[in-house]
């Protein structure tokens, strides 16, 4: 994902010291690769709580953001979806789509992720879904670009859609507010070590004359703090 295309170098740097650019993110996460799952024991309980409020039985066209190796595609196919819904994923790092198709081939009839180049608008029509999905991926990208995907998640919901992202954030017990600064501390040190990803407060990027807040709720795991974070399109 990348900001606007004016902007030289926007590609390779590192705006406001906030977050990684979308060209470095994908080169981070074709590294990573399968690798990424390792994380499954620390998000799966926000992920679990984002699924529940997702109320994604109900879903019929879904676009995910960073989609990652596709596992949580491949979870909301197997366990939640309706057979009518159509999926739509995509990833800026050429592996992540590479993983992610090979997770969702059991569903290539209404399933789909697309290589992004990270430029803006993202390339799909305005008001074509009623999910759009993005898990740990704003807290790798600059504050400003992250703020312009949320008004493009905005553009592509219908009226009444939900918006579902988790992300690092600050906890709230002793050991979760420790591991946040710790990790904090370590990606102002050397950002790519942790995937790019520090903790944010999502209801910071949101404008609040677009969504409609149903959960907003910090999960802690092992003592890593989760943000989740699900709204309605206004």
């Amino acid at each position: 994902m990348t900001g606007d295309r004016s902007e030289p170098n926007w590609h390779r740097r590192r705006a406001n010291s906030e977050g990684l650019a979308p060209a470095v993110a994908a080169e981070a996460y074709d590294r990573i690769g399968r690798l990424q799952d390792t994380q499954a024991p620390f998000e799966r309980p926000a992920l679990d709580r984002l699924v529940a409020a997702g109320d994604f039985e109900h879903a019929n066209a879904v676009f995910e953001l960073g989609c990652g190796t596709g596992s949580l595609a491949r979870r909301l196919h197997r366990d939640k979806l309706p057979p009518g819904c159509s999926y739509l994923g995509g990833d800026v790092s050429a592996r992540m789509v590479g993983l992610a198709r090979e997770r969702v081939v059991a569903w290539a009839d209404r399933a789909k992720i697309l290589h992004l180049d990270g430029s803006l608008p993202l390339p799909v029509p305005d008001g074509s879904f009623d999910r759009f999905v993005a898990t740990y991926v704003l807290d790798l990208l600059d504050s400003d670009y992250a703020r312009r995907i949320l008004d493009n998640a905005h553009r592509l919901l219908l009226p009444g859609g939900r918006l579902c992202l988790s992300s690092l954030t600050s906890g709230q017990s002793r050991v979760g507010r420790a591991v946040a600064r710790a990790w904090s501390a370590l990606w102002l040190f050397a950002p790519r070590i942790v995937g790019g990803c520090r903790p944010i407060d999502i209801t910071e990027l949101l404008n609040p004359a677009q969504w409609s807040i149903l959960e907003n709720t910090t999960v802690e795991s092992w003592g890593f703090p989760s943000q989740v974070l699900v709204a309605t399109a206004l």
